[in-house]
């Protein structure tokens, strides 16, 4: 056969590119039993059929026999949406926080990262957590204009991604890389405007504050995880909107939807999340509450507000600042980078999925085809 194919790799691919077993087998024109077979490492394909797994899966070769060199341990996922999404919509974040894990282990050679908060939050409530932690990040009741950049200068990952469904706002998670612990966060591309995107990495912070050391959220049933989802959206209001000084800001305008959208240039959060904050602080009734849920669906706003297409999304910068570091010190270029994966921890990934998590067009991983001439040879 030439190759030997890593059963566990063929597993993962498979899973990125959200396919199952059957069509998987369909494409390639084998059955769903020898897929089983390969991935369980009981059988190996024909040189003919390896080839046809990597044109169908679009991984390099040098991933499907690789071999792990390193210590790796993925932790747990929070979906915000696990209760609606598939599981297949869910697969690609297992390959993503991976990489992500990799790509900040290799940099942190030679970069000076910030290291990763120190969560010595003892509180398990939504609303004292959060108050803890913004008495701990010296924020004040001050509104918070950047929950990205906020994440990234407290150690977290944070990157976005092509998830695949309309589904995944946002999802997290601790990787283990040897004896180094990552937290990562990572968002969808197509799904969320900057006001949402505030609120969704707020909702991350809630279960790295709250879950991430203490609760596995793969073990959790349905209501289970309704509570812990319900927990992560309370820590993120509080973080996002304090009590004091957003209701002060509100005054006497609680019925005027127009106002909250005017308070998202303030409080960088959606008017929707307003309207609900004000709701659990019981500045609105249910009467109230409902009257205004009636008049966001006639606005068509549970879709888009007013100034979602003026402010766009935030993106990282962690990783894509530490290659432009690495690129001008002549230390690592973007093209290497696969290759520096493949030598030093068996993991050779294709360039689309290194420059979604490094936050960087894939041109940027091709080889030059004409450089400068060396004018000192003669």
């Amino acid at each position: 056969m030439g190759y030997e194919l890593n059963g566990s790799r063929l597993r993962e691919a498979r899973r990125y590119r959200r396919l199952t077993i059957t069509s998987l087998s369909e494409e390639i024109g084998v059955s769903k039993q020898m897929i089983s077979r390969y991935e369980r490492g009981t059988a190996q394909p024909g040189l003919d059929v390896f080839q046809q797994i990597v044109k169908s899966l679009q991984f390099p070769v040098a991933f499907f026999t690789g071999e792990n060199k390193f210590d790796y341990e993925d932790e747990g996922t929070y979906f915000r949406s696990r209760l609606t999404s598939t599981q297949s919509e869910k697969m690609p974040s297992e390959t993503y926080k991976k990489a992500s894990g990799l790509v900040r282990d290799l940099f942190g050679e030679y970069i000076d990262f910030p290291p990763l908060f120190v969560n010595n939050i003892d509180s398990k409530s939504p609303k004292t957590a959060a108050s803890k932690l913004r008495a701990a990040w010296q924020l004040g009741d001050k509104p918070i204009e950047d929950m990205l950049r906020l994440l990234e200068t407290h150690g977290v990952i944070v990157a976005v991604v092509n998830s695949g469904s309309e589904k995944i706002d946002a999802h997290s998670g601790y990787v283990d890389i040897n004896d180094a612990r990552y937290y990562v966060v990572l968002v969808d591309a197509h799904s969320t405007t900057f006001y949402r995107q505030q609120f969704g990495l707020a909702h991350e912070l809630g279960h790295f504050i709250l879950h991430a050391d203490s609760v596995d959220p793969q073990s959790l049933d349905g209501g289970e995880y309704r509570q812990m989802e319900k927990e992560a959206d309370e820590f993120a209001s509080e973080f996002l909107l304090p009590a004091q000084p957003f209701e002060e800001s509100i005054g006497g305008k609680l019925m005027d939807l127009d106002f909250y959208a005017r308070l998202k240039t303030k409080w960088h959060v959606a008017a929707g999340a307003m309207v609900f904050r004000a709701r659990s602080l019981q500045l609105l009734d249910s009467d109230q509450y409902l009257r205004l849920q009636k008049r966001i669906s006639a606005r068509g706003w549970r879709k888009e507000e007013p100034l979602d297409r003026i402010t766009a999304p935030i993106k990282p910068h962690l990783l894509s600042d530490s290659l432009d570091l690495l690129e001008n010190a002549n230390i690592i270029h973007a093209r290497d980078i696969a290759g520096l994966l493949d030598s030093r921890y068996g993991v050779a990934l294709p360039t689309e999925i290194l420059s979604q998590v490094i936050g960087v067009p894939v041109s940027r991983f091709k080889a030059e085809i004409v450089q400068l001439k060396d004018l000192s040879v003669k």
